[in-house]
């Protein structure tokens, strides 16, 4: 009878054990997702800013918490056709649509900027990062290269100034040597004030290798500029 209760006892340990191991749902292959930013930077310097953005992401068609994301960084410019940089960013997420727990990530970047052609605004910039991830089953270290070209062009409207934007990125990723993601976005930021301006896009992005393989985004920034700040692009 003790042996027979001791069996029992091991099935039911081992039954609730694979039962908190067992993976969550798959993510899905398409998404629709809204995004919600706030962020702000300060001019500390001529030639130095500081830089730091909080974001939320709700996904599985608007319905469910996805990431959220909190990142610090500083820039530097000693030209007006170059700009470096290096930050970190922390993401936790919810593993059922991201297939991720949390990741710890280091970057620095570097942006061209080409000389104004016809109030066109066109710059590239180019991000190397360093990913620790904690996954479901695993942590890992990758690497990522991103690329980004930047298309935009202020307008003055009845006092307002308004910046329709463009843009296109690509992510080489390290664990699979191949490009893996792209993304494409287009949007307008507009000044609403002295400090403020608000950023309204819409982005798309297309994955090769992991699941969501296609996410449709709409997202809203808030924008705090302070000591002669720039307003600056989509953080993340």
């Amino acid at each position: 009878m003790i042996q027979r209760s001791q069996f029992i006892a091991c099935i039911l340990v081992v039954l609730i054990f694979a039962g908190s191991r067992a993976p969550g749902q798959t993510p899905p292959a398409k998404d629709f997702q809204q995004w919600t930013n706030v962020a702000a930077s300060w001019q500390v310097k001529p030639m130095l800013a500081v830089t730091a953005f909080g974001e939320v992401h709700t996904g599985n068609n608007v319905s469910q918490f996805d990431q959220e994301l909190l990142s610090a960084g500083v820039t530097y410019s000693p030209a007006r056709w170059i700009a470096v940089g290096a930050g970190y960013l922390y993401l936790h997420a919810n593993p059922k649509l991201s297939g991720l727990n949390y990741e710890n990530r280091i970057y620095s970047e570097i942006t061209f900027n080409a000389p104004v052609f016809y109030h066109l605004l066109l710059s590239d910039r180019v991000r190397p990062e360093l990913r620790w991830e904690q996954l479901p089953s695993r942590a890992t270290f990758t690497q990522r290269y991103r690329n980004r070209i930047i298309l935009e062009r202020p307008i003055q409207i009845r006092e307002k100034q308004y910046s329709p934007f463009v843009f296109w990125e690509k992510f080489y990723n390290s664990n699979v040597e191949a490009w893996s993601r792209t993304r494409y976005y287009a949007g307008v930021s507009v000044q609403v004030a002295q400090k403020e301006s608000v950023q309204v896009y819409f982005m798309r992005q297309n994955d090769r290798y992991s699941r969501t393989f296609h996410t449709n985004v709409i997202a809203v920034s808030l924008k705090f500029h302070f000591g002669g700040a720039r307003g600056t692009q989509p953080n993340e």
